[in-house]
């Protein structure tokens, strides 16, 4: 090989810097090119969660960082973890459309403006169902429905929104086929009772949301016709009868029939439990159950809350860290709903024994189609 030809293939020989090695290539591209990612992730996971869906709109890879597991893992390491609100649309055909709060930026605010909004979640191959019951456990979010236009005997289909990822992941189906159920969460178990119109009989299931494994528990030959509402409160899975209320223990094993009042939360759909304490909305009037002396007592304070009545249909209350969440929908009439919320922190003052209230905020969130209605408040940890 002549001197010519060797300094040739020197240069086309690449240099290290010029071809670095897959090892020394960062999994993600840093969204700020002049900072390094970790540095970026960290600044991020000290971020409030409310402001995700804003930076996600700034860059791909802002989008694939608020989304990515190692965010999350960061923000729980440092103990950022926060409580995150979702709320579920659904349509009558069975579609869900899933929104999260969040902050505006402050340049479009509006004097008087609660800077909060609902963002829709770009949620795809979201299932289609109907008799839907959606509960929250951790970071995850559980839809237990039927199938959408099926005429078929099948079984409640189970899956899992990972809030983090904002995709679904199938879990195993309900083992019983139940077209009217409610559910509810003990201890990070799912319980569903239901009733089996094939058998005639009440059918009582719990959902291991760590092992993914069904199991059937105690039925204790209940044969109090079940209806579809049930609330956890004391560690016991509490489930509405056309004869009262049950509480299930599951330390125990065993059915107490509760004494009292607290039937009442067959008048209402809006209800939710917030610190042990179960909270309802009938005809406008706020109440939470006092176990102790086994009767709804008014919810005191409120000022500010705008009259909230019936007549704007589709009242959902829910928990966001501790406070309540007040949903609730002016209609405008063939053309579209606006979704309206109130946040209010509680107090229970010893001295009188009584729960006030104190409005924080409230605004309008969104305007949604005529034909979705808000289904369900849920609060997930992240």
């Amino acid at each position: 090989m002549s001197s010519r030809e060797r300094r040739r293939k020197r240069k086309r020989e690449p240099t290290p810097a010029s071809n670095p090695t897959p090892a020394s290539t960062p999994r993600w591209s840093s969204p700020i090119p002049s900072l390094p990612y970790d540095l970026v992730m960290l600044c991020v996971a000290r971020v409030s969660r409310l402001y995700y869906p804003t930076l996600s709109l700034v860059s791909k890879s802002f989008r694939s960082l608020v989304s990515s597991p190692e965010l999350y893992k960061t923000r729980s390491l440092f103990g950022f973890t926060e409580s995150c609100l979702y709320v579920c649309s659904e349509s009558l055909g069975g579609s869900a459309d899933w929104y999260t709060l969040c902050r505006k930026p402050d340049k479009t605010l509006k004097t008087g403006s609660s800077g909060y909004a609902l963002a829709r979640v770009p949620v795809p191959n979201a299932p289609s169902s109907v008799f839907r019951k959606v509960v929250a456990v951790g970071s995850n979010i559980y839809n237990i429905a039927m199938p959408t236009f099926t005429f078929l005997s099948v079984l409640p289909r189970v899956s899992i929104l990972d809030c983090k990822s904002h995709s679904w992941i199938e879990a195993p189906s309900l083992p019983v086929e139940l077209h009217s159920f409610s559910a509810s969460v003990v201890d990070h178990k799912i319980y569903v009772a239901g009733f089996d119109h094939r058998l005639m009989k009440n059918s009582f299931e719990v959902f291991d949301t760590q092992t993914r494994v069904w199991d059937s528990f105690s039925s204790d030959k209940r044969e109090e016709r079940i209806k579809e509402k049930s609330v956890s409160i004391d560690g016991k899975f509490h489930v509405v009868t056309n004869e009262g209320v049950l509480a299930y223990d599951p330390k125990q094993g065993k059915w107490d029939m509760v004494v009292g009042g607290m039937c009442g939360l067959m008048c209402s759909d809006d209800y939710c439990v917030i610190g042990n304490v179960l909270y309802s909305v009938y005809e406008g009037v706020f109440k939470w159950y006092d176990t102790e002396r086994r009767t709804w007592r008014d919810l005191q304070g409120l000022v500010g809350l705008p009259n909230i009545t019936r007549r704007r249909e589709f009242i959902r209350l829910g928990d966001y860290g501790g406070k309540m969440v007040v949903f609730w929908v002016h209609v405008i009439w063939t053309y579209y709903k606006k979704i309206w919320c109130a946040e209010i922190s509680l107090e229970r003052r010893l001295d009188t024994s009584e729960i006030w209230g104190k409005v924080e905020w409230f605004d309008e969130l969104r305007k949604i189609n005529i034909n979705f209605h808000v289904e369900k408040v849920l609060s997930t940890t992240l």
